[in-house]
């Protein structure tokens, strides 16, 4: 490979052309990037959009001035290309965390959402369960207790049965 060729391999895939202004005198890149790629012009160099749609845009890299060489030209084009790979790729890592953070976020939710549904069928479960044993010992203990009559045996002394709330007695029936 020749030197030109080795000092234009990194604006592989971006390059479009390379032309010589034969009125001022310097080269001008024309380049084409993403549409979402930043860049922008310095003292030394002027960057203008060409042509752009929703995905690319063709850029022309032009000196200011006849103190810059193409080489420079090729140099600041590297540092577009580098930033916004960098870029790029700090998006792309971001995105991966914030997936990874609304998975976790979403597991956390559907397992509160589980726990929830189940504290809410098995409470009420147990509550009404429990609140109707109580009940059942409130009302067993509130009733007065039913009396009872006692059949005697012939020859003998009737038996006396007293409700043990009030105290009476009641007198057993012979049939």
């Amino acid at each position: 490979m020749g030197v030109v060729q080795n000092a234009l391999n990194p604006l592989e895939g971006y390059l479009i052309s390379l032309t010589r202004n034969t009125n001022d005198g310097w080269y001008e890149l024309e380049v084409g990037l993403p549409a979402k790629w930043v860049f922008d012009e310095n003292k030394e160099i002027k960057c203008e959009i060409i042509a752009e749609d929703s995905e690319y845009r063709l850029l022309k890299i032009i000196p200011k001035n006849n103190k810059v060489n193409v080489d420079d030209l090729i140099n600041f084009f590297e540092i577009i290309i580098e930033t916004n790979e960098k870029i790029v790729k700090k998006e792309e890592e971001f995105r991966k965390k914030m997936e990874k953070i609304k998975q976790e976020l979403e597991d956390d939710a559907k397992k509160f959402y589980a726990e929830l549904e189940t504290l809410k069928e098995s409470s009420f479960k147990n509550i009404n369960t429990t609140f109707e044993k109580n009940l059942q010992e409130k009302k067993s203990i509130s009733e007065p207790k039913k009396k009872t009559r006692s059949k005697t045996k012939k020859d003998s002394q009737p038996i006396v049965i007293t409700n043990s709330e009030d105290n009476e007695e009641i007198e057993p029936t012979t049939e």
